[in-house]
């Protein structure tokens, strides 16, 4: 690859030439390899139509699939639909067998037989996909190196030069039995330091952390972050080595499972880009919007069981959105606090109690300060201290019970195995809106002679 400060030049020099017309193909097409596929990207998105087929048709099948790996996933899918069969199993057999894998799945299970029948990495890719796309088993790679216990650190230096290994298969190594169950693990810098004569066995470590290949890709990304590992292997119930998931591939579960909780909090579906087609975005939030209006209709039920007081004490209506939507925001931050703190491992539905004691804490030290403000903003309007009461009382209870039911929806929902984003703010203020309403009105209609 060139320098980064060459890649600009070269990007124009290879614009200018597509544009023209050029019929220099073979300078062409090694000005567009000597390039990051990165960079390969970016050019790409710089031309029209029809530069875009003919930059394409330049690229060999390794290139291909490493500009594919870079491409946004919606021009990656176009493309891959749009792509011959044959030439797509060309291209994936220069994949890394997971990313192969995902391909794969996203076929139509004609084509996808097909592929997989001109690919000469099937044998490799086929296990994958027996395993659902969100698991270890999933996203795992059967790219590894396997030693034999018995081999010494020279035998083992010598078969990693004829391997020639791959960056992210070489640094943890795999000592297998000869029935391919794991024994243990030895990392590439016990490996070069050891005495040659030091047998694998003696050198590897044994109680080596491993998932199940149905484990979920969240917990899979939280094991390799919480151990600072660098690949995690996957084997199954015999102890048998399925495959590896490498950091590489826990970089993009996190993104993505990321991207997921931030959709599902905001009530967006977890498909969507700021470019989506309107379509797409219409088939995806409308629901949820639907959802919050129906959800609406009950706040506005509620204000209409104290209409007969908010005639007498008008004044109570000034509070209401104050009231509700503080309340929502205390909610929001407690479950958006809970659910990130669920996606690292760090509290289990088990917490749920000391959890609820903080919120109750500090919803009681909040809740006051708030209170006093919102109490403080009734009296310097109308100089009632029976409103100023009211209005203290509403905000005070309804910013602890938003702080309880914020923190408890997503446990709850942990505790049922359903993604705990789906707490997201379309129920939670819708809630918090009620208590709000019923805490404010209900107060209003016991002091309601003291209020005009």
């Amino acid at each position: 690859m060139v320098p980064e400060q060459d890649v600009a030049g070269i990007i124009q020099e290879v614009e200018e030439k597509l544009s023209s017309n050029s019929t220099d193909v073979g300078e062409i097409a090694s000005l567009i390899a000597s390039v990051h596929p990165a960079d390969q990207v970016d050019l790409w998105e710089r031309l029209d139509p029809a530069r875009r087929e003919t930059f394409l048709a330049l690229l060999s099948a390794e290139g291909l699939a490493r500009f594919l790996q870079h491409l946004d996933d919606e021009d990656r899918e176009e493309l891959i639909r749009r792509m011959p069969r044959e030439t797509l199993a060309r291209v994936l057999d220069h994949m890394e067998t997971d990313e192969a894998a995902d391909v794969i799945r996203s076929l139509p299970p004609a084509d996808a037989a097909r592929v997989l029948a001109n690919m000469t990495t099937a044998a490799n890719v086929t296990p994958l996909l027996q395993h659902e796309e969100e698991t270890a088993g999933g996203i795992m790679t059967r790219g590894y190196i396997a030693l034999h216990p018995e081999m010494t650190a020279r035998e083992a230096i010598n078969f990693l030069r004829l391997r020639r290994p791959a960056a992210e298969e070489g640094y943890y190594l795999y000592v297998l039995d000869e029935t391919n169950r794991l024994q243990g693990v030895v990392n590439l810098r016990q490996l070069i330091i050891a005495d040659p004569s030091t047998p694998i066995a003696e050198l590897m470590t044994r109680d080596a952390i491993t998932v199940a290949p149905e484990t979920d890709q969240e917990e899979t990304a939280r094991l390799l972050q919480h151990y600072r590992l660098r690949a995690l292997p996957v084997v199954d119930k015999q102890g048998v080595l399925l495959g590896i998931v490498t950091v590489d591939d826990v970089i993009d579960v996190i993104e993505e499972e990321a991207t997921e909780d931030i959709y599902r909090l905001a009530g967006v579906g977890v498909r969507e880009w700021a470019l989506s087609p309107l379509r797409e975005s219409l088939r995806n939030r409308i629901p949820h919007l639907l959802v919050n209006l129906l959800t609406a209709f009950l706040s506005g039920f509620t204000v209409s069981l104290f209409e007969g007081t908010i005639a007498r004490a008008a004044t109570l209506a000034v509070f209401m959105p104050i009231i509700a939507g503080h309340g929502g925001n205390t909610g929001t931050q407690a479950a958006t606090v809970v659910v990130r703190s669920l996606a690292l491992g760090e509290v289990t539905p088990a917490d749920v109690a000391r959890i609820v004691f903080k919120e109750v804490r500090f919803g009681l030290v909040h809740g006051c300060l708030a209170g006093l403000l919102a109490a403080g903003l009734a009296f310097a309007l109308y100089q009632n201290p029976w409103l100023s009461g009211v209005v203290y009382l509403a905000m005070q209870g309804n910013v602890v019970v938003a702080g309880i039911v914020g923190a408890t929806i997503p446990l709850g929902l942990r505790a049922l195995r359903i993604d705990p984003a789906l707490a997201s703010s379309i129920w939670l203020t819708t809630f918090t809106d009620v208590m709000g309403f019923l805490l404010l009105l209900g107060a209003g209609s016991l002091l309601v002679t003291r209020l005009t």
